[in-house]
């Protein structure tokens, strides 16, 4: 009996091990493809200290009948206040100041709160909670940007309505457009978002241009945002045909605002 069972004993082990050997191979090859994969932290684009600021330079347009009016000014948003919110978490009070040149003085415009949270950054502004980003970072993932609102006229917000989205890329070079005299400025690694209008992502045809971009730099912050409603179309006011522009706003809006300098207060 023992020699028969000594045998059988060996070749089970020999079994055993292999397998072992097998699922030890299966896990670090899983884990090294796990460690390939990990994305940048969407919190190293959006950093917040208390006693930072970023400053940028803004341009409102606003066409009238192909006619356009353009108006300059900076604004600044400094953090003043770290504290922890009624929910536990922490948050950041930032404040928003405006001045026309870099000439003038700062004056304060308005308040809001920035938290960042393990997998999203979250701000409040006038009431409104809206998800800024989302972690981690991927290529054309989208969410509802205000997943906090309740009620309201718009489309129910529930996790289904995506209302915000990352660009098809993440992690790519980016170079702001030179304004206010300060030079063209490029950054190593980005992300982009857009929102999501009802009929899709951005509405951008050869009758109407409308949309929200805005750019963050890894380790700076948000580097860039445009809004834009644009109308290139002509309506004849006797028989209402229209006569496509193409190329020549008629009228509406565009808000640029490009990061131009950032700090410690």
């Amino acid at each position: 009996m023992t020699l028969i069972l000594r045998p059988l004993f060996r070749k089970s082990m020999r079994r055993h091990r292999g397998g072992l050997a097998a699922l030890s191979a299966a896990a670090l090859l899983a884990g090294c493809r796990h460690e390939s994969v990990v994305p940048e932290p969407a919190t190293d684009y959006f950093p917040v200290a208390v006693g930072t600021y970023r400053s940028y330079a803004v341009t409102d347009s606003t066409w009238t009948n192909a006619k356009v009016t353009v108006s300059a000014y900076q604004l600044r948003e400094r953090v003043t206040e770290q504290f922890t919110d009624a929910g536990g978490q922490p948050a950041y009070r930032l404040v928003r100041s405006r001045r026309l040149t870099s000439a003038d003085t700062w004056r304060d415009d308005s308040t809001l709160v920035v938290q960042v949270l393990p997998r999203a950054v979250v701000q409040t502004r006038n009431n409104v909670r809206t998800v800024e980003l989302v972690y981690p970072a991927r290529a054309d993932k989208a969410w509802n940007r205000t997943a906090f609102t309740v009620g309201g006229t718009s489309a129910p917000d529930t996790i289904a309505n995506l209302t915000r989205t990352y660009g098809p890329t993440v992690g790519a070079a980016y170079t702001t457009p030179a304004v206010a005299g300060v030079p063209a400025k490029s950054y190593a690694t980005t992300v982009l978002t857009k929102d999501i209008l009802p009929v899709g992502v951005e509405d951008v045809n050869d009758r109407d241009q409308r949309g929200t971009r805005q750019v963050y730099a890894l380790g700076v912050g948000r580097v860039l945002r445009r809004r834009f409603s644009l109308q290139t179309f002509i309506t004849n006011p006797t028989n209402g045909e229209e006569t496509n522009t193409k190329g020549v706003v008629q009228n509406g809006v565009s808000r640029l605002e490009v990061l131009i300098d950032a700090g410690t207060i």
